[in-house]
This record gives structure tokens, sequence and C-alpha cells, in this order.
């Protein structure tokens, strides 16, 4: 079984879609092959300024900030509820291109477990740690946790390495319908079960034994 999913490093849902996810494929005692594709689920925000998660979400939803606090506070109570120690109503916003660009760098290493401690890292440092994804500092520090090397880090965020890999993730994106995060393809055989979103750990559970009776849907809607 393969999962094909575009993620975002600034989305608190994908942190959470994925645990759940990986709970159910445990559950099931499955053998999946994870690929990430990328995808920028806040394009537009700088990559060298950091706007406090508050005053962003409220901008972004157009609603008062003590609503956005709340909301925020939501959010971080779903996280922890599945174990993540979620701060990110005390987050500050970035871009998150340069972490993509590091995952790239982790990807074409041919190591599993290497791809699998940055997509960690980076979602823990920003959503659990305040630490942001543009920040040249944080990138090497959970790349060299992960085991790269620092000056490689180094010298793939001074050059345009790895730009055009998550550029044609996103159009990948958009061809498959892909207009928010996270979304998984679930692939078994000539099947395929598309999901939109994080679904709870049982929704997972389901709808992989589905994928493996055959009862599925073959679209995305």
């Amino acid at each position: 079984m393969k999962i094909i999913y575009w993620s975002d490093f600034n989305c608190p849902y994908c942190y959470i879609g994925n645990t759940r996810l990986k709970k159910a494929i445990n559950e099931l005692g499955l053998e999946v092959k994870m690929e990430m594709k990328s995808f920028e689920l806040e394009p537009e925000v700088s990559s060298i300024e950091a706007t406090p998660m508050v005053n962003h979400y409220a901008r972004k939803y157009g609603i008062p900030e003590f609503e956005a606090i709340d909301e925020l506070k939501e959010i971080d109570e779903i996280g922890r509820q599945e174990g993540l120690n979620y701060d990110y109503s005390h987050s500050k916003i970035t871009s998150s291109r340069n972490a993509h660009r590091l995952a790239k760098l982790a990807l074409s290493k041919n190591d599993e477990k290497m791809f699998e401690d940055i997509v960690e890292g980076l979602s823990n440092a920003f959503l659990c740690e305040g630490k942001t994804l543009s920040d040249e500092e944080v990138l090497v520090e959970v790349g060299i946790s992960a085991g790269l090397d620092e000056t490689e880090i180094r010298e793939m965020l001074k050059s345009n390495m790895f730009q055009v890999e998550v550029q044609i993730d996103e159009e990948d994106g958009k061809f498959n319908g892909v207009y928010a995060v996270p979304c998984y393809f679930i692939e078994k055989g000539e099947q395929t079960l598309a999901i939109p979103g994080a679904l709870t750990t049982e929704g997972f559970i389901n709808a992989l034994k589905d994928l493996n009776t055959g009862d599925i849907e073959n679209k995305l809607e």
C-alpha cells in the first residue's frame, strides 16, 4: 500500500492528520510507503517578517483577535489530545518554502528515516516549540538532528536548489484537485482512495479497511 499526501509545515491539521494516520496504520499492522508532496498553505506570508499567529489568523478569517485566540487554543487542545505538545496559538508564521526545500534535500538522500525525522522536526519546531520556519538556524538545527550535513544545508538555502521540485509538487496538487491540506491519496493495486482533511484515527482505520475490501469511492469530491 502506498500513500501520497500533500502537506504543509505551517498547517496544524497536517501534523495532527499524519499522527492519526500513523496510529491507524500501526493498529492495523499494515506495511505502507508514504510519500509527501509540498503544498504551501500560506504562500503569501513573508520569509523575513514573522507575524504572530493571533494577528494573522484574525486577519485571514476576518474575526476579532479574542475569537482568534479561542479558536487557536481549541486547535492546541486537539493537538494535545493526539499526544502533540501544541503551542500553535503562540507561534509566529513565516514562509514555509525553505522548510519544504530542506525536506526535498533529505528526500534526495534516499533515506526514509532521515526524511521522516525532517518532517517530524519541522512540524514540531513550528507547532510545538514556537520556532519560525524561515529561520536559517532553525532549519540547520532540524537538518543536523536528522543527519544532514550542515555545510550542505547552508549551501542549499543560499541557492535555488529544490525550488523547482517544490513548485512541481504544488502544480501536481492542483492537477489532482488539491486546494487544501492535508490531502491523502491511498493506493492499493488499481484502487485509489482520496481523503481530504484530517480524519479521526477511527476514520482512517475505517478508510484503510474499506480500501482493503474494495468498498471505496475512487474519486476526490
